[in-house]
């Protein structure tokens, strides 16, 4: 029978309750704080999301208002925490759905705290610091103005101070030690100013658990970890791909020897060969540069089969010359295993030039989530809450 979806992704949800499972042992004491931002890395951040209450994690980090509030609107009752952006006409939702949001400079205090006088209703907030990465967040020699701005906003409750490594090889770089430092020493100047304040202390993300960075601080912020992928130079630790995609061959030709195919002719067959179409392209998450690499494979029946010519916006061809029983309808899997052969999001990114964050997260709005689900019951995480 043929696939009903012209393309599709399967997500593994038990295969993410183990990875979760993993991180939260190699994060011992820490809290876990998985990240969903960008639909959960292309995952689904709302199935994702009720995996992460399911198994009871504190909190769950996005990376804008809109995410939050689509959490919220879908039944998640877990704290959350807007990484990135809040947008000011977002913020009485926000109020409203007690979602909390991390600060990065002292007019954005000054800013939300109107916001919350206005409403009455204390909004709680995390201190972004910057210790190295360059992007949001106030200079280390800035806590005292800021610590002055949130004295004068009573209605904003600081509930943790964060930062962000800027390497992906944690402390495999020597930088990571460095910004670990100069996060330490804001906290003990925080904690000096605000002696009574009760705050999570984070920093430390997949790349930091998975190379042991220490002290990993109060919480870790998982994100590409708990799908089953790290960095391309750190090892795996038998964290399980949670996602597959996969399209199906809608179209043969048999083409003769000198034939181009694609865009620009930029492959030539060199003898009579069999090609399948299959509706999957660069909108879809396929990258382009895989028709560029000459060297980019799929699946067909267990069966490696290069992709030919230029990838186009809605399809991709394939060479099946060598799988003989191959029909219209037959599965094709960009990511993920068939038989005993088996192709990675870091394989793909890897003949993309890219990093297999960006091929997970490239997936696009036409290719539906297949949610697979193979256990039953899970205990919840157990872990050591902190304040």
């Amino acid at each position: 029978m043929s696939p009903t979806d012209r393309a599709w992704a399967e997500i593994d949800l038990n295969a993410l309750r183990q990875n979760l499972l993993i991180c939260q042992n190699k994060a011992d004491v820490a809290a876990l704080w998985p990240v969903l931002k960008a639909n959960a890395y292309g995952h689904g951040a709302i199935e994702c999301a009720r995996i992460c209450q399911e198994l009871n994690v504190p909190l769950i980090g996005v990376g804008d208002s809109s995410e939050a509030l689509q959490l919220r609107n879908a039944g998640i009752h877990t704290r959350l925490l807007i990484l990135g952006t809040a947008i000011d006409s977002e913020m009485a939702s926000i109020l409203e759905y007690d979602i909390e949001v991390g600060v990065h400079s002292e007019v954005r205090i000054q800013e939300l705290g109107a916001i919350a006088k206005a409403r009455n209703k204390k909004l709680g907030v995390h201190l972004k610091i910057d210790t190295g990465m360059g992007r949001l967040g106030i200079r280390p020699e800035a806590i005292s103005r800021i610590i002055k701005a949130l004295r004068n906003n009573p209605l904003l409750e600081l509930l943790g101070v964060m930062s962000h490594f800027a390497s992906s090889s944690g402390s495999n770089a020597s930088f990571t030690e460095e910004q670990n430092m100069l996060f330490l020493q804001a906290i003990d100047e925080i904690r000096c100013s605000l002696p009574d304040a009760k705050f999570t202390c984070h920093i430390a993300n997949s790349a930091a658990l998975f190379t042991n960075v220490t002290p990993l601080g109060d919480a870790v912020r998982t994100g590409i970890a708990m799908f089953g992928m790290l960095p391309s130079n750190l090892a795996q630790h038998q964290l399980r791909p949670v996602l597959s995609l996969r399209t199906q061959i809608a179209f043969f030709k048999d083409v003769p020897a000198n034939t181009p195919v694609g865009y620009d002719s930029t492959w030539v067959s060199h003898t009579a060969c069999r090609i399948a179409t299959i509706p999957i392209g660069y909108n879809d998450g396929v990258p382009f540069r895989l028709g560029l690499s000459g060297n980019s494979q799929v699946l067909v029946r267990g069966k490696r089969c290069p992709i030919i010519g230029h990838v186009s916006m809605d399809y991709c061809t394939i060479d099946v010359s060598h799988v003989k029983d191959a029909g219209i309808g037959d599965m094709v899997t960009i990511i993920g295993t068939d038989g005993n052969e088996h192709i990675t999001a870091q394989d793909v990114a890897d003949q993309a030039d890219t990093i297999a964050y960006e091929i997970c997260c490239r997936i696009g709005s036409r290719v539906s989530r297949r949610y697979v689900d193979s256990s039953v019951t899970q205990k919840p995480l157990e872990h050591a809450y902190k304040s």
